[in-house]
């Protein structure tokens, strides 16, 4: 006969089951369900509404997608007009972002948290943002200080763009090192799993994601990030340490672009320590929307497995990225002057930058849908063990709840910041005696001028979702000192 105790155990154990099945369930609404009106709103070009929306999901959305939701507040305030706003909420991501790393990474106990905790789906964790956020975060920033002429605040958003890289190396070790020591411990070999061909779906998709990537394509470089920087010294500096600080990034983008004539002029004005007295403009374009995420399931390949573990399957939920739309047609910039108007060059292809990151980052994710499985599987092994003995209806409740259980809370992170472009291209030409530019192309029939500032460095920041909206001259702006 069963004792008290070991009957208000199974009772417990049943009614927290059931009680979670049914909290879990009515807490499945997505990532995607949230954003719905702002992304509608955003992708069909309504700008202002899309930033109202936006900041009703930063003020009132899920506290654990605040700093999303702030990122999204920004950029969409920034294409609308909005500087003050798109600062003030940028502003708050960054607060947000340093809230869980601290300045130099501080909170060191946060780290490796991803791994550990297992129990729940991905998205009912805070969203800590991506390295390619964060570094677009600052330039975005940046480019707001610069076109609100406060030169020094634009400064420190350039360093700090900077400082998100060395940071992300330091957190990526120490995030690696806890998965593997994880799934070492469960007889799961990341390493051998991830760099073995066996033919399977997982290893398909896995050189799927690798095929977006350029050889040449160094970890967590942004090249549109990295020219702004560039420029920002190189025609708005004023030492030769200045200078020196262009070169050393113009030779990386040289490396990576060795037939763009206008990275090889500036890095000839950089190592010269002197540039070209002319007025100059850059036009970068922003076109397209960034890669979404998106869930797909895979079995574990055995390759996976240590020969002494005892796992016979293993179902996984794991992200992929999908592009979107289509990639839109180069800019064209015409002016007094040129006998034919010039076209934008690619500088920062998106969908390469996020798969590289995505890429390195694998191992984690898959290290993080291994321990949710198997911490799922364990505990409806013993939700279902501890009622064996009971009558039918209470076994198949409890095994209901179970199976709900580790339903709705297998499911990937699918969060990323949406509003991002495909593609980010620039060209440079002499500035025009008249100060105007038309702009056309791009996939539609369309011309837009824009007249520039009586500055001897302009710079025009352009935007353009898709083949069915119209571009926007997010901004002209001086990189004069």
């Amino acid at each position: 006969m069963k004792t008290f105790a070991t009957r208000l155990g199974n009772y417990s154990i049943k009614k927290v089951l059931v009680l979670f099945a049914v909290l879990f369930s009515s807490c499945v609404s997505s990532h995607y369900d949230q954003t719905e009106n702002f992304l509608f709103s955003w992708k069909i070009g309504d700008l202002k509404t899309a930033a109202v929306e936006a900041e009703k999901l930063s003020e009132s959305g899920p506290k654990k997608d605040r700093l999303l939701y702030k990122l999204e507040e920004g950029s969409t305030k920034r294409l609308s007009g909005d500087l003050e706003g798109s600062v003030r909420a940028l502003g708050e991501a960054s607060k947000e972002y340093e809230r869980w790393f601290g300045v130099h990474l501080e909170a060191d106990a946060r780290v490796s948290d991803q791994v550990s905790s297992v129990l729940g789906s991905a998205e009912w964790k805070p969203y800590k943002s991506r390295v390619y956020e964060r570094v677009m975060m600052r330039m975005y920033q940046a480019l707001n200080y610069l076109q609100l002429e406060e030169k020094g605040r634009a400064r420190a958003e350039i360093f700090k763009s900077r400082q998100a890289i060395e940071d992300a190396r330091q957190i990526w070790s120490k995030e690696l090192l806890a998965a593997q020591e994880e799934m070492n411990r469960k007889g799961i070999n990341l390493n051998r799993g991830m760099n073995e061909k066996d033919g399977s779906s997982l290893q398909r998709e896995i050189s799927r994601i690798r095929s977006m990537i350029p050889p040449n394509l160094p970890n967590y470089l942004n090249p549109a990030a990295i020219y702004l920087e560039a420029l920002y010294f190189l025609r708005g500096g004023t030492q030769r340490e200045d200078f020196e600080k262009a070169s050393f990034s113009l030779r990386r983008l040289a490396a990576l672009f060795p037939e763009n004539q206008w990275i090889r002029e500036d890095l000839g004005e950089a190592m010269s320590f002197k540039i070209d007295s002319r007025p100059k403009t850059y036009v970068f374009y922003e076109s397209g929307r960034a890669p979404v995420r998106v869930e797909k399931r895979f079995d574990l390949p055995v390759v996976f497995f240590a020969t002494n573990a005892r796992i016979p399957y293993l179902g996984l939920a794991l992200p992929s990225l999908q592009t979107t739309g289509e990639i839109l047609s180069p800019l064209r910039v015409g002016a007094n002057g040129l006998e034919e108007p010039l076209s934008t060059s690619l500088l920062a292809d998106m969908d390469a930058i996020i798969a590289k990151e995505f890429e390195k980052d694998y191992p984690l994710e898959l290290s993080r849908a291994i321990a949710g499985s198997l911490a799922k599987g364990g505990l409806q092994y013993l939700a279902t063990d501890a009622v064996r003995d009971e009558d039918d209806v209470t076994r198949a409740v409890v095994g209901i709840g179970a199976g709900l259980l580790a339903q709705v809370t297998t499911r990937t992170d699918l969060r990323a910041w949406a509003t991002l472009p495909r593609r980010i291209e620039v060209c440079k030409l002499s500035t025009p005696a008249d100060k105007k530019l038309t702009l056309s192309g791009g996939g539609a029939t369309f011309r837009e001028l824009v007249t520039l500032n009586d500055s001897t460095t302009n710079l025009v920041w352009v935007r353009r979702i898709s083949s069915h909206t119209p571009i926007r001259v997010v901004g002209v702006l001086s990189l004069d000192p």
